[in-house]
């Protein structure tokens, strides 16, 4: 009777070096997904003083593709900023959020603290993602 390999060996690529484990075998992810005005606006309130950095993106985009993993690196050099995202063709609820939010173009980051908007960076310039965020913290 065979046994189906334990995770650990799923973990290792082909050549039998460790790779990343992806979210989906139980790690938490620390950007999270927001998907109506409802949830950005429950999680802008209870932010309070946290800084909260939305991205605002959609599955066809080029450069949204490109700043993702970048945007995922930032929320872990910034534990104290909550990070999350929107895929504004994902569903109408969605798309409905950034219409509400006034995104033209994307990728879109707006910055939000103590219940106001303090920042929006448009465009995939994650240098001035990386100086809004430490301006506002």
């Amino acid at each position: 009777v065979s046994q189906m390999p334990s995770l650990q060996h799923a973990s290792l690529s082909l050549r039998g070096q460790p790779r990343r484990v992806s979210a989906c075998h139980g790690l938490k992810m620390a950007v999270k997904v927001l998907a109506s005005e409802s949830d950005l606006d429950s999680t802008v309130a209870a932010a309070g003083s946290q800084l909260v950095i939305v991205d605002y993106s959609t599955t066809w985009c080029g450069p949204c593709k490109i700043v993702a993993p970048k945007f995922e690196a930032l929320s872990d050099k910034y534990p104290q900023a909550a990070f999350f995202k929107c895929v504004g063709d994902s569903s109408p609820e969605a798309t409905k959020l950034m219409k509400r939010e006034g995104i033209k173009s994307v990728p879109a980051f707006h910055f939000w603290k103590n219940g106001n908007k303090v920042e929006i960076i448009a465009g995939a310039n994650v240098a001035a993602i990386e100086t809004a965020i430490k301006d506002n913290l």
